[in-house]
């Protein structure tokens, strides 16, 4: 019964926020964390497990608009691979402080939903960094943050460089979304595997290997969800399914927030 509900959960949150461009790992966190009743670094493990079984489906959607990406698809995965393992060691350390782990997370959903209530307006497509030295680094600078920091936390990393490619470097969203997703898979990747290495190893606070029959839930519902979200947004708009996915992420993480200051 706890495995059907996982799934149903991946596909209720991927139909909801794929259409948007933001990965349902975002909002699978407080699912776990509640309905789910997990805890530990095993909640991020088993996101990203999610990460890994739901992702693929939507980089093979978006496979003919790569063409032309592949260095700069090559430049955040060679960042992502160790940033996804600084953050793993991260989150079994000093964030294995569940206090610590939930003020990061809250701050992490009021800033995406902020940014689904109010997006970025996106520039011309300001040529092509991988073309120059210094922004073939910043790319993979960013990449290599939003990976630490997406291993850290369970997400992944691809829905907080997407913003900073569309909005700060003027990237269209179609191109962004391309480096963004393989972002967040390579993460998903090596982040997962480190994971179980450190509960293996026994290197920090346990359980830190995946739940993995609830991650393979929730990413074969979120994997579904994915293709029915594309059929929601034709019917229903982009426009109110962002505002109601901007709204009910902002509430989540102002619960988060508040609740830590009682």
């Amino acid at each position: 019964m706890e495995l059907l509900a996982a799934a149903l959960a991946g596909f209720a949150v991927a139909a909801l926020t794929a259409p948007v461009g933001v990965s349902g790992a975002v909002l699978l966190l407080p699912v776990q964390l509640g309905a789910l009743g997990m805890h530990g670094p095993q909640v991020s493990a088993t996101n990203l497990l999610y990460n890994v079984v739901a992702t693929p489906l939507g980089i093979a959607r978006l496979a003919r608009s790569a063409r032309g990406n592949g260095a700069e698809m090559l430049t955040v995965t060679a960042a992502a691979v160790p940033c996804a393992v600084a953050g793993a060691a991260v989150r079994v350390t000093w964030l294995a402080d569940p206090l610590l782990f939930r003020a990061l997370l809250g701050v992490i959903l009021l800033g995406t939903g902020l940014r689904l209530l109010f997006p970025s307006r996106t520039a011309p497509d300001a040529g092509r960094p991988g073309g120059a030295r210094g922004g073939r680094g910043l790319l993979a600078g960013a990449a290599g943050g939003a990976a630490l920091l997406g291993a850290a936390v369970g997400i992944g990393g691809g829905s907080l460089l997407a913003p900073l490619l569309i909005g700060v470097a003027g990237w269209l969203t179609a191109r962004a979304a391309v480096v963004a997703l393989t972002t967040t898979f390579a993460t998903s990747v090596v982040g997962l595997t480190a994971y179980a290495v450190f509960d293996r190893v026994g290197f920090g606070a346990a359980p830190a290997a995946p739940d993995w029959d609830t991650g393979l839930a929730l990413g074969a519902g979120g994997a579904l969800g994915s293709l029915a979200g594309i059929v929601l947004s034709r019917r229903v708009g982009e426009q109110p399914l962002r505002f109601l996915l901007g709204a009910l992420v902002c509430l989540t993480g102002a619960v988060y927030l508040v609740g830590l200051l009682r």
